[in-house]
């Protein structure tokens, strides 16, 4: 178990040694109400009473709220103050948090309760770092499990950014530990803050000191200086300094603030920086006020101001651009007693006041100044004091509380006159330094000062490069009016090197200095220069400076560790430059070119360097894990980008026993193999680079064709379902699970057999299809891809009969192979007649037509005949198949009139689905009406009752009912003797009539085709009954 010694946090890993709190051991508990028990244990004891009732009610609410809200103890009146720190720390880690989380629109409330879930971490961790989680997480976790795992990826996160998180699990973010979670967020706050402005500093010292030198170099303009984070900036001067220091005069009056306001002082200087700085108030100005203040807490907003900007439109100065001039300011030419006067030149220091204060030799009187403004130029003043003593004088220009540059201003002023007369005329700078002439980047470029008849006055000089940065110089003094000024320009463009003289310019001061390119960089080529090489090799490239001007070549070749590696150039003194390098260590190495100084265009030049041998570089390309059985298997084999090394490629079958393998260089570099796999089963490529294994690669050997997997269907495989002549016949055959790559499918010819002709090998075909026709000759196919490896395969057949379809690969029939299909001819069904033609049929005799199906394949005929007679009397064909598939139909025609045929063969009715309508005919009368109606005969008791007349068109049924006497002359005729009905007409013509018995009842049908009388005679047994009224006459009418 890890042991918590004095330091406030183990959870961030800084070289923070010394804590500034030194809390009691009891702080740093699991339990912060530990401080409160212990505070009122205390009490009691230094009371020495017994707690009466009131005061034990009063302990034990107070302990109640502790296990309640273990946070408000920070906040309880009774709290030690020496946790004082955790309510700041709590406080303005809070808002930390928040400032950062605003940007998505989160906030959090409560440290220890709104952390629990992961998520605000999360999103503060993406905000910090620009970066992704990179993992999973619960957006809305529910379960400690889920929480959990969103807490763990942030952990992981932070280990991958190269923060070490100690102490602390997602156990104690969960639990809410506030010591623990503050710890936490501090690890943030110093990594994701701090310490990135701090990478620059190579200063030494801690993190502390760092960032307390930053702030100073921030007071630098003020004269002041912070020692701590804590006690220095509790009266809120100090702060009140450093906003007024990066944006002069938005506090002038910070030196005058009263200390003892110091909370308001504070506000004032959070709210100016929140407003004109962006630095936002994370910390309260109480808090940085009190006496328990957090330097923690003090370091996270201070260092808020090491990267703000002064925001546009900010009350802003600038008393470092004002200029001071004139011989009030340099002493020269003055006499006691005479006017001094000066010039402030404040134009471009923005808004402000001048103050000009002027301090004369000890003892002397109060020196007054007098100044305004003056001109069309706002922020220029011209003024004047008398100096009445010799001795020195200290004038001193600040504006808006800041003093100007150079000042205060020390001069000293002569009773005689010629001690300070100055003849500027008579100083005389030369040198290169001051023309620029042959000088470049780095050069030595110097320059002389001769001032022996020049007047009591030394030099001054300034250097300033193109960026406006001052340049370092070294001055030699020979102590005889004379100055050897040197300094190294760092780059090309314009210098002003600025010399004065008793406080004023050199005529010609300051001077301009241009250092320019005394080559054309833009015109060195280059040659040569390999983008990879390996470790060993020794890279030559070369350089061309002929057309690039007179210069020196110089190069700088970097490892990637960042050292500088040694090269050899060689110069043949006409331009041409040739340069090697000896790399010895792998990675991106940088060459950097500079010619006569300047910078070789489209540079720095970088050379991969990679090991001598690199077997995890060779490439094996191979179009699938499947090759087929008996046909060549070709792979490639690329070590062009490996390097140096053998490489060995074998094929092993399943047993563990080479193959033969061929090997073939290709124009790229490339190596083919080629083998031939003669056995189904795994087959192994294995290959070693450099004595490395790089290929273990498993190749399958399957046929080209699965039959078993092959899928055939379709409508035209319905054998159940005749197909129809000249009909197209569908079928699909499904290959993608059953082919090992593309197949190829084609119409078999049964004139060839591929097993003998060798020379079909290389256009062999995966799968033939055949479909033979009932006279045993193929049948046209028509086969086309749909979709990768499914095939849509149809024909016509031509004829009806049976019809075989094969599909075989190599020989071996498919699944369902082979199918015997029927085709059917309706078309060529031939029905023909009298007895379904219209005209030639006559009433009372047989009829019969011809069905000729021979050529429409073999199915069964049905007939059905409807007509005059229904029931009993309804026609019933008689079909007799004379030869096979032709049919002769007989039906009867006992009645006159419309007669239908229905003709069906197999399924299908013929004569296009319409029935044939033949009609019958009497003897000697034509067609039938169509309104025919009936009219029926009763016979009763062996009597006959019959209407007096009929039309020729009517039906005449006559009924015989089986009465009691006819009964018993039934007995005596034998009642296998039916009686008969004849019907005859007035030339004793019979009348066709048709007989039925159904129910005692016998009914005769008779077609009387004539007018005039008719007699219906019933006989039995041959003889005519004797009775008379079985003679009924009934008359035939039209």
């Amino acid at each position: 178990m890890t042991t918590e010694k004095k330091t406030r946090y183990h959870i961030y890993d800084t070289d923070f040694k010394t804590p500034t709190h030194t809390e009691p051991k009891d702080v740093f508990q699991r339990d912060p109400g530990k401080a409160i028990r212990a505070s009122l244990r205390k009490k009691k004891k230094q009371k020495k009473v017994e707690p009466d009732g009131a005061a034990a009610e009063t302990e034990k609410k107070m302990t109640q709220q502790v296990n309640e809200d273990e946070r408000n103890c920070y906040l309880d009146d009774v709290i030690n103050e020496n946790v004082g720190w955790i309510r700041i720390q709590e406080k303005t880690f809070k808002r930390w948090m928040n400032e950062h989380l605003k940007h998505r629109k989160l906030e959090i409330e409560d440290i220890t309760e709104d952390l629990n879930d992961g998520l605000a971490l999360i999103n503060l961790l993406e905000i910090l770092s620009h970066k992704s989680i990179g993992g999973h997480y619960t957006k809305r976790p529910r379960i400690n499990a889920q929480k959990t795992e969103n807490i763990m990826l942030t952990f992981k996160f932070l280990k991958g950014e190269g923060i070490r998180v100690v102490n602390i699990d997602s156990t104690d973010i969960m639990q809410g530990n506030m010591k623990l979670t503050l710890g936490l967020i501090w690890t943030l706050i110093f990594n994701y803050q701090i310490a990135a402005n701090l990478r620059d500093d190579n200063s030494g010292g801690g993190p502390k000191k760092k960032l307390l030198n930053k702030i100073n170099q921030k007071l630098k303009p003020s004269g002041r200086k912070a020692t701590n984070f804590t006690t220095d900036w509790m009266d809120g001067t100090l702060l009140a300094c450093l906003v007024n220091c990066i944006a002069p005069g938005l506090i002038p009056n910070y030196s005058v603030l009263n200390t003892d306001d110091k909370v308001e002082n504070t506000r004032m200087a959070m709210d100016l920086a929140e407003t004109w700085l962006g630095v936002s108030k994370l910390l309260a100005p109480e808090d940085m006020a009190s006496t328990s203040a957090d330097d923690l807490s003090n370091m996270t907003y201070l260092s808020g101001f090491l990267d703000c900007k002064v925001k546009e439109g900010a009350p802003v100065v600038y008393p470092s651009r004002a200029i001071c001039r004139g011989p009030g300011i340099t002493g020269v030419g003055l006499l006691p007693g005479k006017p001094a006067h000066f010039e402030i030149d404040a134009s471009k220091c923005g808004a402000g006041d001048v103050e000009v204060t002027v301090v004369g030799p000890e003892g002397s009187d109060p020196v007054k100044v007098e100044y305004s403004a003056s001109g069309d130029t706002p922020g220029i003043y011209t003024g004047s004091y008398f100096p009445k003593d010799e001795g020195e004088y200290t004038v001193n220009v600040t504006f808006c509380g800041v003093d100007v540059p150079k000042a205060p201003f020390k001069l000293n002023i002569y009773g005689d006159g010629p001690r300070n007369r100055l003849d500027l005329s008579k100083v005389i700078c030369e040198g290169p330094g001051l023309t620029g002439e042959d000088i470049l980047p780095d050069d030595k470029a110097w320059f002389k000062i001769n001032y022996k008849e020049a007047g009591p006055a030394e030099p001054k000089v300034e250097i300033v490069g193109p960026d406006s940065q001052a340049i370092p110089f070294t001055v030699e003094q020979d102590g005889k009016g004379e100055q050897y000024i040197q300094y190294k320009p760092p780059k090309f463009g314009m210098y002003n090197v600025a010399v004065n003289f008793g406080g004023m310019p050199l005529p010609n001061s300051p001077y301009k200095v241009k250092i320019t390119p005394q080559v054309d960089a833009s015109k060195v080529k280059i040659s040569g220069l390999s983008k990879v090489v390996r470790i060993g090799d020794s890279p030559v490239f070369e350089v061309d400076t002929t057309a690039a001007g007179d210069g020196k070549l110089e190069a700088q070749i970097v490892s990637p560790s960042g050292k500088i590696l040694k090269h050899i150039i060689d110069d043949d003194d006409k331009g041409h430059h040739t340069i090697k390098i000896n790399p010895g260590e792998v990675g991106t190495h940088t060459i950097n070119l500079v010619y006569g100084k300047v910078p070789v265009p489209h540079g720095p030049f970088s050379v991969k360097v990679r090991p001598e041998c690199e077997p995890d570089k060779v490439a094996l390309t191979i179009g699938t894990d499947k090759i087929r059985l008996g046909e060549e298997c070709v792979f490639y084999v690329d070590d062009s980008d490996a390097g140096t090394g053998d490489l060995n490629v074998r094929i092993l079958d399943d047993q563990g026993r080479e193959v033969d393998l061929s090997h073939d260089l290709c124009g790229d570099g490339r190596h083919k193999f080629m083998f031939t796999p003669r056995k189904e089963g795994s087959y192994t490529v294995d290959g070693s680079f450099g004595g490395v294994q790089i290929i273990d690669k498993v190749l399958t050997a399957e046929p080209r064709l699965k039959l078993d997997k092959l899928n055939i269907f379709g409508d035209g495989l319905n054998s159940s379902k005749p197909l129809k002549v000249g009909e197209e016949c569908k079928m699909t055959i499904d290959a993608s699970r059953a082919m090992t790559g593309d197949i190829k499918i084609r119409e078999k010819d049964p004139s060839k057999d591929n097993k003998d002709d060798m020379s079909a090998d290389h256009d062999k075909a995966d799968l033939e299809l055949l479909v033979v026709g009932p006279d045993g000759r193929p049948v046209a196919l028509e086969i086309e891809e749909s979709d990768e490896g499914v095939f849509k395969v149809a024909f016509t057949p031509d004829k009806a009969g049976e019809y075989l379809f094969v599909a075989e690969s190599d020989g071996v029939a498919a699944p369902k192979c082979p199918v015997n299909l029927k085709a059917r001819g309706l078309k060529s069904v031939k029905v023909y007649g009298p007895g379904v033609e219209p005209l030639g049929n006559i009433c009372g005799f047989d009829t019969h037509f011809i069905v000729d199906a021979r050529e429409a394949g073999e199915e069964k005929l049905s007939v059905d005949i409807s007509g005059p007679g229904t029931g009993e009397f309804k026609p019933q064909p008689t079909i007799m198949e004379q030869k096979k598939g032709l049919f002769h139909v007989k039906y009867d025609q006992s009645l006159h009139n419309n007669y239908k045929v229905d003709v069906k063969y197999g399924d299908e009715k013929l004569n296009k689905g319409m029935p044939f309508k033949p009609k019958v005919h009497t003897h000697n009368v034509g067609a039938f009406n169509a309104n025919r109606r009936r009219v029926e005969i009763q016979v009763t008791h062996l009597a006959l009752d019959a209407p007096e007349s009929c039309s020729v068109d009517d039906y005449i049924d006559i009924n015989l009912k089986y009465a009691q006497r006819f009964k018993q002359m039934a007995s005596v005729c034998g009642p296998s003797q039916p009686p008969q009905v004849k019907v005859l007409g007035p030339n004793k013509k019979l009348v066709d009539t048709k007989t039925s018995c159904k129910d005692s009842v016998y009914k005769v049908r008779a077609s009387p085709v004539e007018t005039g009388p008719h007699k219906v005679i019933v006989r039995c047994s041959d003889s005519d009954l004797v009775f008379g009224a079985f003679n009924n006459m009934f008359n035939i009418t039209t």
